[in-house]
């Protein structure tokens, strides 16, 4: 999932902006400082670009740094947060310790199921986004954004730390970072960027992609599999990450001279399986809700559904035309964010 103010030129109805107001002010030293969000009474129906659990409850992210509490989905309300810049992504690793991060190099933390947030780095003179975050203890996580920027932290976000890799001096965006149940992490990017890492992150190797086109998701699909998705509703599985193909020279490659692979015996040799989708429209979210079946959702309101381990995908009718940023399963239903606020349809 990746905020909707970065799909700019991906299609009309994906095309927003962030809304009017300053996200940050100049200090006494010329430094721009954060600004705490403004309580807002409709914060609720405008764009909400994530939602996750902590431990029973709900936490959203949206627009002008509103964060977001539920307790069953329906019923919402805001708490205050340290920053107004647009937040793209939220995720707990336990009831209580959360961290969500956006635009102007924000990253925030809560200890307290996200009642309550603190500012852990911002950088408004970067001035540009952090698009995900993957913590494996409320100590040790990562959070990747625009321009191959990626940073790690081992003490909670008191400090933070570049991560360098030539994969990154490409430049391009890093839209989402999964772990997979066997401990490959993975990054679906732009422009055809693919990465993985399979020692916990200290080296990464480019993925040699199968369609030179941005992807904005990554699901796992088993142990070792995992599906990416994302531009003109393109949708492949990795048979196993481990096995992919890599590129020698990162650098070397070029989105504008590279061409995508339709041969489905060239896709093989390269470990890859395309998905018949019969819509077109860009998938910006999804999720998985048993029995190897998986929801992705994008431009229009489109929403398709199909099996990790088969090569159809169905579109299904969907609670909305506006476009949806990211799904989750919640008790017999999806629940879904997006432009308007939140959405809701039963469960296929």
């Amino acid at each position: 999932m990746v905020s909707f103010d970065m799909r700019k030129g991906l299609s009309a109805a994906a095309a927003l902006a962030l809304a009017a107001g300053v996200a940050s002010a100049q200090g006494d030293d010329g430094t721009r400082k954060a600004q705490p969000s403004e309580m807002m009474p409709l914060a609720d129906k405008v764009i909400v670009n994530d939602v996750t659990r902590a431990g029973e409850r709900l936490v959203a992210v949206g627009e002008r740094g509103h964060i977001l509490l539920s307790d069953d989905g329906a019923e919402w309300r805001q708490v205050q947060g340290p920053v107004r810049a647009m937040l793209t992504r939220v995720e707990f690793v336990d009831a209580d310790h959360g961290w969500a991060v956006g635009h102007d190099g924000s990253v925030l933390r809560s200890t307290d199921g996200g009642e309550s947030w603190s500012l852990s780095h911002f950088d408004a003179d970067w001035g540009k986004p952090f698009y995900d975050v993957l913590f494996d203890t409320p100590e040790r996580g990562v959070v990747t954004g625009a321009n191959g920027r990626m940073m790690r932290t081992t003490d909670g976000g008191a400090t933070w730390e570049a991560v360098e890799n030539t994969v990154f001096d490409t430049g391009f965006h890093l839209y989402e970072i999964e772990r997979l149940p066997d401990g490959t992490l993975l990054i679906a990017g732009e422009r055809g960027f693919l990465a993985r890492s399979l020692d916990d992150g200290a080296s990464w190797e480019m993925i040699e992609p199968p369609y030179i086109g941005s992807y904005f998701g990554v699901l796992p699909a088993g142990e070792h599999g995992a599906v990416f998705f994302g531009l003109q509703g393109k949708v492949y599985k990795a048979v196993d990450a481990r096995e992919l193909s890599t590129l020698d020279d990162p650098m070397a490659y070029d989105p504008f001279i590279n061409e995508s692979v339709t041969d489905p015996q060239e896709l093989a040799r390269m470990g890859w399986k395309a998905f018949d989708n019969p819509v077109v429209e860009s998938l910006f979210g999804g999720t998985l809700i048993g029995d190897g079946r998986m929801v992705l959702a994008g431009v229009d309101g489109t929403v398709v559904t199909g099996s990790v381990d088969s090569a159809g995908i169905e579109a299904i009718d969907s609670p909305t035309g506006q476009p949806i940023a990211d799904v989750i399963a919640l008790d017999g239903e999806l629940l879904m964010t997006g432009r308007t606020g939140f959405y809701r349809r039963p469960m296929p």
